[in-house]
């Protein structure tokens, strides 16, 4: 039965990003958690990355590409693509009675735009998102018979790099690097090129690119407070600060919707009414926290 589109992901252009070699040190363990792959429990080896300086991203919007079809206005219905290893679900897109090929595009409330090109009703090329005003690229992969194959690219709204990846028909391999918005590297995930979504390695690093160690991350032990009179123990302090900061300190969010991070089991002691909450639910715009609330 053929369904309006519902679109999620983004993509973006980009110059080439140099990372200078990783080294995995057996002295040191970490956990991170590792959002929708799973793996979170994993015990792993420090990964140290002598980086550099990440390069900002000069490419803005394609100005070559000129969207002509909203892909709210087409139809589409499931596939079934077959590879060697796995089975994936397309979607085989429909203008009218004839599967589209040519580019399309996506508006969103936020403002960022998706520019999607197609063949034959599969995306198919260099799909990406543009931030508001479509100058600046946010996000960047390339898809093939629709199935994102190739290196991935994400960008903060200044330029600069915010994530690195690689992709086998839809599957991230290989590793997965996230920056912090001072260019420093932020997470170094490895996944394995021969079981999809099997993360082999972890590694995170603070806003100066210094390793962080331990099977928690420090801000899920923190003993925080409100209310209270010692400001380093207040999540406030989290407010203006860029939201990878928040991942550096409390691992993956429980939960994600949009704007809203939660994360649960943490310790937080109103100073006035001597109750302990568990919950931190931070709003972030932006790529910075805006506001923070405390839950039960």
């Amino acid at each position: 039965m053929l369904k309006m589109v519902e679109f999620s992901e983004g993509s973006s252009r980009f110059s080439a990003m140099k990372i200078a070699g990783v080294v995995l040190c057996a002295f040191a363990f970490l956990l991170i958690g590792c959002g929708d792959d799973g793996e979170g429990d994993s015990d792993i080896s420090t990964t140290i990355i002598n980086q550099g300086t990440a390069p900002t991203n000069t490419t803005k919007g394609a100005g070559n590409t000129v969207p002509s079809v909203d892909i709210t206005t087409m139809k589409y219905i499931r596939r079934t693509n077959a590879t060697a290893v796995v089975t994936n679900v397309v979607r085989v897109y429909y203008k009218g009675k004839k599967r589209f090929t040519g580019n399309a595009f996506r508006s969103d409330k936020d403002g960022t735009k998706a520019l999607i090109p197609m063949k034959d009703g599969l995306w198919h090329g260099m799909f990406r998102i543009t931030y508001p005003g479509a100058k600046q690229t946010k996000f960047r992969v390339n898809y093939i018979q629709g199935l994102k194959n190739g290196q991935a690219y994400g960008w903060y709204a200044n330029g600069k790099p915010r994530s690195k990846s690689n992709y086998t028909n839809n599957f991230r391999v290989g590793p997965w690097i996230t920056f912090h918005s001072n260019g420093k590297t932020n997470k170094v995930m490895v996944l394995s090129t021969k079981i999809w979504g099997k993360v082999l390695r972890r590694a995170a690093f603070d806003l100066n690119g210094r390793p962080l160690t331990g099977k928690t991350p420090a801000g899920r032990k923190h003993p925080w407070q409100v209310n209270g009179t010692d400001a380093s123990k207040e999540l406030a302090y989290y407010i203006g600060k860029p939201s990878s900061i928040l991942t550096t300190a409390f691992g993956n969010p429980n939960q994600r919707r949009g704007e809203i991070w939660m994360f649960s089991g943490l310790t937080i002691r109103d100073m006035k009414s001597g109750q302990t909450n568990r919950t931190a639910r931070f709003t972030v715009k932006n790529g910075s926290v805006a506001a923070v609330e405390i839950l039960p």
